[in-house]
């Protein structure tokens, strides 16, 4: 009687918070249906049953209620107490974090994560503990600290590949491709997206395929191809849409917006940053909230810079501008979130500047400097570089654990043939002998022929024992090269980026042929106050030993050029020489490595139009009109490399060089100049490199390029490559 008494109260309980979920649907503010539902709760028995309805209850309140939310997690937490229910404290802890993450108390979402990480461990719920990191990387991304983020994503890639949770897989991709993405790695963020909206179509995940599409949108809108990225928010809003999600609307709302802003269609812009607002606002949440008034804020200095209005007009819109900014800055500073306040401050700089409030826009500026010095750091982006390299690292290691155990297991099965292999031969001759001996007696003949069957089997097993350790040493050598790949990825992630070069630089091309998958090419730029500095380095070697090299070159390079704010030419090649050879323990002596790197450096005087040039063995040629003819100077390098030396070292030679209008430079590898080819299979020669130059002057860089690969691809016709190749031409 007892036990038909719980199951009818549990029945009319769920009956009853059923109906009360759809008053709560049809009015938010229906405080009568709040307390309707507490008044039942408070009949119910207290059991896991009850913690998990708690829960519902909690969720359903979700983005429309988040303080009934709280409270409902709360009570499950209690109950979970009493009956000892582990599971239901942490869960329920976590979920606060997210109520807290969602009015932006972000430092009490970590400290409820990491609580709820805690009683997860314990319980060794490993799929929670996966989704515990990612919410605490999310947090961490939001404040700017994406080295952080990445630490406690790349956890929780691990537990989810362990467990072939394919929904947790595409979510950590999906995260670690928006890090990459805001450090400017797109390549790297349209791999990992690309990885999560193929997991997510693979379980027809349309959240999630909504959220790549979101992702991917950025990353085009970011090059500029406004059309496309466009294309791809309207399909995640059409998701979003079937799927009721009010924050994934909003958020395709705001990225629509920002697309009419950058096609200067700015009324639509607002239009759309608006609708964003109205459901941020009616959600609590206070990082969408954030991004809407930002938004609004920068689209009203559009609207401001329009040639169409009055001069009270753009003062109101300006005023706007200000006035929806504070409000972003408000709530950023709230979240500490760095990235807003960053992108803020800079709309804040614009509109104080038009308004003639030049102490404020000072103010704001210096926001800007000490935000962005905080995100990009050179020391986070090589941690999220560290973080992924051991990331994968360890996986290989694993694997190579085990392939490790699978080839000894193949050395004794290797040994045991070598025993059946000598057994067979002896058993062999016994049997001819026996032949012999016993020739006209049958019954031992066919005991003979029985022998021989057996043995015979036995070589066919040890034939199909032979085939496996083949195909398991591919495998290892496929793996090797998996690897060599890969490490070509991190040597191309130390190389300065297209745009970087483009923004310092403006006309220019990189022609860049490593001869296998790593190079000991490598090139190299970075900007200090009013210089530029651009190196063109051969270093001893390619290939894997080429490779070490240049990631020991390009860390020299960044410490004298970047951190000491050396730019004297010849200076920085004194100063790297003294760095390897101190590295490589180089002291003259016989037996030591004679490793080095050839090298040509100029440093642009972007004030003054001048540009120092030093080379290690390696020269520079300038092009320039001379009275109407085109002309090419040859800048020579000191013959001695950085490293070792048969000679004594000499301080490098230091060239001053006027710059004009329209002169061209170029800096190279000896690669070109020495790759074998034409109908005589000679060196392409240096002087047929000069000449090649000259006769494409007149071509744009970007063609110049062209005709340079194809040039040296029809010399080389059906030879291999011999050597890295790097050529870089720059017109001023």
């Amino acid at each position: 009687m007892k036990y038909s008494y719980k199951v009818f109260l549990k029945a009319i309980m769920l009956v009853l918070i059923l109906v009360s979920f759809s008053w709560l649907r049809s009015s938010a503010q229906d405080q009568l249906a709040i307390d309707s539902l507490k008044q039942l709760i408070v009949k119910a028995e207290t059991d896991t049953n009850y913690v998990k309805i708690l829960q519902k209850i909690g969720a359903t309140f979700g983005h429309s209620l988040p303080d009934s939310s709280f409270h409902y997690y709360q009570q499950a937490i209690s109950v979970s107490e009493k009956i000892g229910y582990m599971p239901g404290i942490a869960e329920c802890t976590r979920r606060i974090g997210r109520i807290q993450r969602l009015k932006g108390n972000h430092e009490g979402a970590i400290e409820s994560y990491l609580k709820a990480l805690g009683l997860f461990q314990e319980i060794s719920d490993m799929s929670s503990i996966s989704t515990c990191y990612n919410n605490i990387g999310e947090i961490y991304y939001f404040q700017g600290e994406y080295d952080k983020a990445i630490e406690y994503y790349y956890l929780a890639l691990g537990i989810a590949e362990e467990l072939g949770d394919k929904r947790k897989m595409g979510k950590t991709y999906n995260n670690i491709g928006i890090i990459h993405q805001n450090q400017g790695t797109f390549d790297k963020s349209i791999e990992f997206t690309e990885k999560a909206l193929n997991l997510y179509d693979e379980i027809d995940y349309k959240n999630g395929v909504a959220i790549c599409h979101i992702n991917i949108g950025i990353i085009y809108h970011k090059h500029d191809s406004l059309n496309i990225a466009l294309e791809y928010y309207e399909k995640a809003l059409d998701i979003f849409i079937e799927l009721k999600s009010k924050e994934g609307i909003s958020n395709c709302y705001n990225n629509i917006g920002e697309i009419y802003r950058a096609k200067g269609i700015y009324d639509r812009s607002i239009e759309y940053a608006l609708k964003a607002m109205e459901l941020y606002e009616e959600m609590g949440f206070k990082e969408g909230m954030a991004s809407a008034y930002a938004n609004i804020a920068s689209f009203n200095i559009g609207l401001a810079d329009s040639l169409t209005i009055s001069e009270t007009q753009r003062i109101n819109y300006l005023n706007k501008s200000v006035e929806y900014g504070d409000k972003a800055m408000e709530l950023a500073r709230e979240m500490k979130s760095l990235y807003i306040e960053s992108s803020v401050a800079n709309t804040l700089v614009q509109a104080y500047k038009r308004l003639g409030n030049y102490r404020k826009a000072i103010e704001f500026s210096e926001i800007i400097i000490a935000t962005k010095d905080s995100m990009f750091q050179e020391e986070k982006t090589n941690a999220i570089l560290e973080i992924e390299t051991k990331y994968e690292t360890e996986k290989k290691q694993q694997q190579l654990e085990i392939q490790e155990s699978q080839i000894i297991a193949k050395d004794a099965t290797i040994k045991q043939q070598k025993i059946y292999r000598n057994a067979l031969g002896t058993g062999f001759l016994a049997v001819i002998l026996i032949i012999v001996v016993i020739v006209y007696a049958y019954s031992q003949k066919r005991k003979a022929n029985k022998k021989i069957m057996e043995q015979n089997e036995q070589i066919l097993e040890a034939n199909e024992e032979l085939k496996i350790l083949n195909e398991a040493i591919n495998k290892q050598n496929h793996d090797i090269i998996d690897s060599i790949s890969y490490a070509e990825r991190i040597q191309a992630a130390m190389l300065p980026p297209s745009t970087y070069i483009t923004e310092l630089l403006n006309d220019n091309f990189i022609l860049y042929k490593p001869r296998d998958i790593v190079s000991g090419d490598f090139y190299w730029v970075k900007q200090v106050n009013q210089y530029v500095v651009l190196v063109a380095a051969d270093c001893t070697g390619h290939g894997v030993p080429g490779a070490f090299m240049s990631m020991l070159g390009i860390s020299y390079l960044t410490e004298i050029v970047q951190r000491r704010e050396i730019t004297q030419a010849n200076q920085v090649l004194n100063e790297l020489r003294k760095q390897i050879k101190h590295s490589l323990r180089q002291h003259g002596e016989r037996d030591e490595s004679k490793d080095g790197i050839d090298l040509a450096l100029c440093v642009l005087d972007l004030k003054n139009s001048r540009m120092q040039f030093s080379g290690a063995n390696n020269p520079l040629y300038l092009i320039r009109d001379v009275d109407g003819e085109t002309v090419l100077k040859d800048f020579k390098a000191d013959r001695m490399p950085l490293g070792y030396y048969h000679g004594k070292d000499r301080p490098f030679t230091n060239h001053e060089i006027d710059l004009k209008q329209g002169d061209t430079f170029y800096l190279f590898s000896d690669g070109f100049i020495d790759q074998k080819g034409g109908k005589d299979n000679k060196r392409y020669m240096s002087k047929g490199f000069k000449s090649l130059l000259l006769e494409i002057q007149d071509q744009s860089m970007q063609d110049q390029k062209g005709i340079l690969d194809k040039t040296l691809a029809d010399w080389m016709g059906s030879n291999s490559q011999t050597d890295d190749i790097l050529v870089i031409g720059v017109r001023v």
